[in-house]
């Protein structure tokens, strides 16, 4: 019962974290520098758990795992469907997407400049998408694993926290309908990346897949915004 109370416990600080770092830049401070310094607060957070869980708890370390070739083909499949539908949605509907409101919103972050925004794109792509699949689906996939015995609870719950804090935050740039299409899109792809984990037990596959569908993410905004 101790580790059950310990994994719970565990899982709510995490699992709040990042809907908490959505809100409170964009609704609860009017303050950008207040904001930036939450967001990378509660990054730091949502890693430093989990790295300490695995170290003091569990005691195996962190590891990408191996990515065998039918992981490796699984990954590159999944994240070449994703980065498909991400780019004919936005054939089909980038004209309803309002700019303007696009552009206000993102300008506080400097990201409206090329440059900022490649090295942010870059970031995001490669390290952020890393640091998602470690968190969402090996820490918190796993606890929800462990205190509910089921693997689809399992990849229900890290789907639904994954979603959570993205559809917050996508509901300050896009209309309710966009941003619903947004939820469900970003629901499937978590639950893809959550049965790549579970059957390979392979962060580097997840990773690849997420990082293939992320090129596409940057690739639509960067058409958007510029």
């Amino acid at each position: 019962m101790e580790r059950r109370n310990k994994s719970l416990f565990a899982l709510i600080l995490v699992a709040l974290m990042p809907t908490t770092s959505i809100l409170f830049s964009y609704s609860w401070t009017n303050s950008e520098l207040a904001g930036q310094v939450f967001f990378v607060f509660a990054k730091l957070w949502i890693i430093a758990i989990p790295i300490y869980w695995l170290y003091r708890v569990e005691n195996i370390g962190f590891s990408l795992g191996g990515l065998a070739p039918s992981a490796r083909n699984e990954a590159i499949l999944s994240g070449l469907g994703m980065f498909g539908i991400i780019v004919a949605t936005y054939a089909i509907l980038g004209d309803s997407v309002d700019v303007t409101l696009m552009r206000e919103e993102i300008g506080a972050t400097g990201l409206l400049n090329p440059t900022t925004f490649f090295i942010g794109a870059l970031y995001w792509i490669t390290l952020n998408s890393l640091i998602e699949e470690f968190v969402f689906r090996q820490f918190i996939g796993d606890r929800v694993l462990e205190l509910s015995g089921s693997e689809i609870v399992s990849v229900a719950g890290s789907a639904i926290v994954f979603t959570l804090h993205h559809t917050v935050a996508l509901s300050f740039y896009f209309a309710v309908w966009q941003n619903l299409l947004a939820t469900i899109a970003l629901l499937g792809a978590s639950a893809i990346w959550s049965i790549l984990w579970l059957r390979h037990r392979s962060l580097a596959a997840c990773w690849l897949s997420h990082a293939i569908a992320d090129v596409a993410v940057f690739g639509v905004a960067f058409l958007i915004l510029f």
